[in-house]
């Protein structure tokens, strides 16, 4: 069976004319009635009801047709999206980013590039810096906003910024009146911490591993939001960088003067992995963007697997 019968047969089941059909579809129709003929005998049964020069399905041609108007259909649907992906200003691209991205800089970011493009269409999934590569790995997603945690040959993974982690307290900590502190004099405070796979919570274990000590958490979470809200109502402390447009009420934020806490956001994608003409132009945005409105002082612009 060839696809050019499917269509031939179409196209004389809509008119119910063989001489019709002919013109319409530019070619004789002595050549119409052989493909006609070639389908039906492939099919073991006829199609149609002859009635001199016109034909009407019979219940097999209308069930053929039934099946044969929705494999045009997928197909004409097929061709469309292909041309859709190859155009760099239309489709959809799928980004995974960190859930502390989430409260500025991804929609401030999304919404600039939908003024530029606005018939590009967003899946964007939040979660932590290992359920995203994760997610990278299986296909699920085209790029993805993470932190630097390890190393993986197949994910090819660009720093963009850097983040300064600070330490908040509430505003009745004993401390909160002081312009820093050191780490030992915080270290047997109660922390509320990311859960294991978060990039900042990677960095809390390597601050107090520096110390050869066990930190006492309090809370594990996974919204930075219900961190700061945890040390809101003065339940413990908490290492994270500052975010743009985060409740600061009842909060004081402090700079460790002893120990150069930072985190590194940089954008992964799969190394080899041909991305689609409008997720390639979304990439080279988001990087321009990052550096542009990013904290990225001393920062290398080099692209390195991770």
């Amino acid at each position: 069976m060839e696809w050019q019968q499917l269509e031939y047969f179409q196209v004389v089941a809509t008119l119910q004319h063989f001489t019709r059909a002919a013109e319409q579809l530019s070619i004789t129709q002595p050549a119409l009635s052989r493909s006609i003929a070639q389908l039906e005998h492939e099919l073991g049964v006829p199609l149609f009801d002859r009635r001199g020069r016109s034909v009407l399905l019979n219940p097999y041609g209308h069930k053929f047709l039934e099946h044969t108007t929705r494999i045009l259909q997928e197909m004409k649907e097929a061709k469309r999206d292909i041309i859709v992906m190859q155009n760099p200003l239309l489709g959809d691209i799928s980004l995974a980013f960190l859930k502390s991205l989430g409260i500025s800089f991804i929609p401030l970011m999304v919404r600039s590039y939908l003024e530029l493009h606005p018939h590009v269409n967003f899946h964007l999934f939040q979660n932590s810096t290992s359920s995203m590569l994760d997610q990278l790995k299986r296909g699920e997603v085209d790029l993805c906003l993470s932190s630097l945690t390890d190393t993986t040959p197949e994910i090819i993974w660009k720093p963009l910024w850097t983040e300064e982690m600070f330490l908040f307290v509430h505003h009745c900590h004993r401390f909160a009146s002081q312009p820093n502190v050191r780490l030992q004099e915080i270290a047997d405070d109660k922390f509320i911490v990311h859960k294991s796979g978060y990039g900042s919570r990677a960095i809390f274990d390597a601050m107090f591993a520096s110390m050869n000590k066990a930190p006492i958490i309090a809370f594990e979470g996974e919204e930075v939001v219900s961190l700061l809200g945890f040390v809101s109502a003065n339940l413990g402390i908490a290492l994270l960088p500052e975010i743009p447009g985060m409740d600061m009420k009842n909060l004081v934020k402090l700079p460790i003067s002893d120990y150069q806490s930072q985190r590194t956001i940089g954008l992964a994608w799969i190394k080899g992995k041909h991305l689609p003409p409008v997720v390639d132009t979304f990439r080279e945005f988001l990087i321009d963007y990052s550096f542009k409105n990013g904290n990225y002082d001393n920062l290398k612009k080099q692209t390195y697997s991770r």
